[in-house]
This record gives C-alpha cells, structure tokens and sequence, in this order.
C-alpha cells in the first residue's frame, strides 16, 4: 500500500473507486436499455461492440495525444466529457427516449471518450508515485476494477429494478463527480521537454519502443496469449452457464461472481507483492494454470467444478494481467507512457475479441466442453513454451 501514503495519488485512487463503479454501471445500463428498445441480442452485441471500437482504432491516436497534454487537464476533460454525455442520456431518455439511433451514437460517443481516457488513467497513476512504487500502482487499480466489476453490475441491476435506468444514468454521472474534485490535489511528475511531432511518427516511437525492449515485447506477447485464450473464454460465461449447464441467469451470475472472486483474490496477493520484479517465474506458472484450467472446464461435468475452476482462471487472468501491466510499466518513460500503454490495451482488447469469436465460433460447431479440452491442451503446450525463461534477470 505504498503509493497510497503519496497525497497525489491518494486523492486519484479514493475518487477513481467511484469512477469504475460508473464504468460498470453505464455498460450495465446501456446493455439493458438496448434489450428494450429492440429485444435483440444482436442489437445488445452491436451497442457492445460500439463501444469498444474506438478503443481499438483510436485508442493509439489519443495515447499520442495524452503524451504530449497537460494531463490534468485531459483528466478532467474525460472525466468531464463522459458526465455531461450520461447527463444528456439521462435527458433524453426521461423526455422522448433514446431509440436504437441514439443509443448507437450514444455508445459509439461513450467509446470514443473512454478510448481517450484508458492512456489518461494509465499515464496519470504511475506519474503521481516514484518509480518505484509504480507496481503498487497497477496493483491498486486492478483491485479497484475487479471489486467494481463484482460490485458493479449489482447494483446497477437493483437500481434499474428499483428506480429505473433513467435515474441510474443520474446516478452514474454523478460518480464522476468526485474525480473533477480530486484533480486539484495531484501533482504529478512534469514531461521532458519534447519536440513536436505528427501522430504517426508518435504512434511509431511507440512501437518501437515495445519492439525493442525485451521485458516490454515479452510481456506484449504474454499478455496476448492470456487475452486470447484465458478471458476468451471468460467473454463465454452464458454459454457455459446456460449452454452446458441449464442454470440461467442465475447461473451466469454465480460464474461471473466465480471469475470475479478470483480476479479480486488475484489483485491482493499483487497489491501484497506478489511476484514483482519484472516477468517473475509465478507469472508465467499462472498462464499455464489458467490455460488448463480450461481443459478441466471442458473434462468436468459438474457444476461446481465449473464454478472453482472458473475462479482458477479468473485469478489468472487478472495475476498475469497485473504482473504484465506492471511489467511494462516499470521502466517505461513517462513521455512515451500513454502512447505504449494505448497499444498495449489494443493487443488486449483485440486478442480478447479474437479468442472469443473463435471460441464461439468453434463451439456451435463442436460443443464448448470439446473445444475448451483441445484449446486447453494444445494452449497449454503453447503457454509452456511461451512462458520458459527467455534470459536472466528482469526479463524472465
């Protein structure tokens, strides 16, 4: 708990808690209002994948930005941006309704400004802390998302139950709020004086960057094969839950809860120090756990196996995660910060999105269970592989 003890950071973690729970609630909420505008699962995947597109095509284009930006300001732009967008929802949805145009655009628009604010975030926390405490950092606001995504999504269903999705769209930009306030108090470390130069070329410096530092390129690569494979399947919950199990939605959320309990068991073993220092040999022990956990999802016939090793993946996936961010995030210049970090989050994303259009794909073909025994078997001698020590030091 080290960077907490820094003023600066202190205030963005305590107004960030809120934050997330927004983050959570506003997915939740738009996910819900777009069931009843239209009663189509396709057009909640579309409202989903609307907001995660501009993350992937402009997320580099605004790291570029936040490198060379009075970071402060583009907190409170972002923070600012996406409370005025869900106050203007919250308007129309009260008065004429949104309809499915509106909500596509209103996604669409919420995907923009949260594409500009994950290299804000990822920039702003480790330059309010010494470098050293940086890991602490990644730790903490990886715990702060997985209680939000365990906290999150429940509340925001008892509220849209209880008060309906207009007032919790209220409610949702309320918690920004706090954020807008806090921003007074953090410091953090000035730039370098850096010339000016074209998005591309800053996009570019970037890659290279990652292309030529072996701890970066390593955990670029392992980060995708956690993406790709691991929370690929954690994309697949319902199918999983109702699918291979009958249990519903009640099912789906006790396997959501299930992952979620473990990715939160996950990030208080990093923010007690768990594997630190570089791509340590726990980090690469946890991929290939979480990746056979997999074939046991595929072998078990039982529930609550399903449930325990779901948990397994889970803390994986949030243990590799963190340890990988943090990894990356150690050495890295503060004035190619949220550029790296911009790419880092498109691998993310982009293999997340693969791994789970390809396992699905597979599974309406072949069943879940089948493809999860393969793709946990053969993904586990490709996580071996990838996680073998490459090197002394920091880079293992």
């Amino acid at each position: 708990m080290s960077a907490l003890s820094h003023p600066g950071f202190r205030a963005y973690f305590f107004a960030a808690v809120p934050l997330v729970q927004a983050l959570w609630a506003q997915r939740v909420t738009l996910g819900w209002l777009a069931w009843q505008v239209s009663g189509s699962p396709a057009f909640v995947g579309f409202i989903a994948a609307l907001g995660l597109a501009p993350m992937i095509i402009a997320g580099p284009v605004f790291g570029v930005v936040v490198d060379r930006a009075d970071i402060r300001r583009a907190l409170m732009a972002t923070s600012g941006g996406m409370c005025a967008l869900l106050v203007l929802a919250a308007l129309i949805a009260g008065g004429p309704g949104l309809g499915k145009i509106g909500l596509a655009i209103l996604a669409l628009a919420i995907g923009l400004v949260t594409a500009a604010h994950h290299p804000v975030r990822m920039s702003l926390g480790p330059r309010l802390v010494p470098m050293a405490d940086v890991p602490a950092v990644v730790a903490l606001s990886a715990l702060n998302f997985n209680l939000g995504r365990m906290i999150g999504p429940v509340l925001t269903g008892l509220a849209i139950a209880s008060v309906g999705p207009v007032a919790t769209l209220w409610m949702s930009a309320a918690l920004y709020l706090p954020m807008l306030v806090a921003v007074r108090w953090m410091d953090p470390r000035p730039l370098p004086l850096m010339p000016h130069i074209s998005v591309l070329r800053g996009i570019g410096e970037g890659l290279r960057y990652l292309a030529g530092n072996r701890v970066a390129r390593r955990a670029l690569i392992l980060t995708a094969a956690v993406a790709l494979l691991i929370r690929g399947y954690l994309e697949l919950l319902p199918v999983m839950a109702e699918g291979v199990h009958a249990r519903g939605a009640e099912g789906l959320g006790l396997l959501t809860a299930a992952a979620g309990v473990g990715a939160v068991i996950a990030a208080l073993a990093k923010t007690a120090g768990a594997g630190q220092g570089g791509i340590a040999p726990i980090t690469r022990a946890m991929l290939v756990a979480g990746v056979l956990s997999l074939a046991a999802l595929g072998l078990s016939q039982s529930w609550w196996a399903a449930l325990g090793w779901t948990a397994v993946a889970g803390f994986a996936s949030t243990f590799c995660g963190v340890s990988l961010q943090a990894a990356v995030q150690e050495d890295l210049p503060d004035n190619l910060r949220g550029r790296v970090m911009s790419l880092w989050v498109v691998v993310g994303i982009g293999a997340v999105a693969v791994g789970s259009g390809a396992l699905g794909w597979l599974a309406a073909g072949f069943g879940l269970q089948s493809i999860l025994i393969w793709t946990g078997g053969l993904g586990g001698v490709v996580a071996l592989a990838l996680a073998l020590p490459s090197g002394a030091g920091r880079a293992t």
